[in-house]
């Protein structure tokens, strides 16, 4: 069990090497069995110095993750919202966002010459499910792949 300082330091040391949520401080406190109010006081307090900001870890994650991990919104705010950030931060991380969702997956899909494979309807049916898994909408799926001409053998 972790006393006051002892789970201070441990925060400390995390945040030391890289960015943390709130949520995701909580947990490992927990994990440590620190009484609830401890970690409540140091979450605020590290909160109050701007070492632990949900908001900015929001911002800097959505820009993240489209421009660099090639995700879509949906894919996202679940992962967001599982490191324990509220949702009315994560929409308006989502909303703030300047990059572009619609560019990364065209991007993504050249790239990784994704359709280059594609030879028969459920070919395409597959694709498109891999790129709703990233968390595309499936208007921007279809919009991309529209500028791609499949000729399947099946078609007449």
């Amino acid at each position: 069990m972790f006393t006051y300082e002892k789970a201070k330091n441990f925060v400390a040391g995390l945040i030391a090497r890289k960015m943390y949520t709130c949520g995701e401080i909580e947990t490992k406190l927990k994990q440590k069995k620190t009484d609830k109010e401890v970690i409540e006081q140091i979450i605020s307090e590290f909160a109050e110095l701007k070492l632990l900001d949900d908001k900015l870890y929001a911002r800097m994650y959505v820009s993240e993750a489209v421009r660099l991990g090639a995700k879509g919104f949906f894919r996202i705010k679940q992962e967001l919202y599982a490191k324990g950030i509220a949702r009315s931060i994560i929409d308006e991380a989502c909303d703030e966002c300047e990059e572009d969702t619609y560019a990364a997956l065209c991007e993504y899909v050249e790239t990784h010459k994704l359709c280059e494979g594609v030879s028969s309807r459920n070919d395409l049916e597959k694709l498109k499910a891999k790129l709703a898994r990233r968390g595309f909408s499936s208007s921007e799926i279809r919009e991309c792949l529209s500028e791609y001409k499949f000729h399947f053998e099946d078609e007449f």
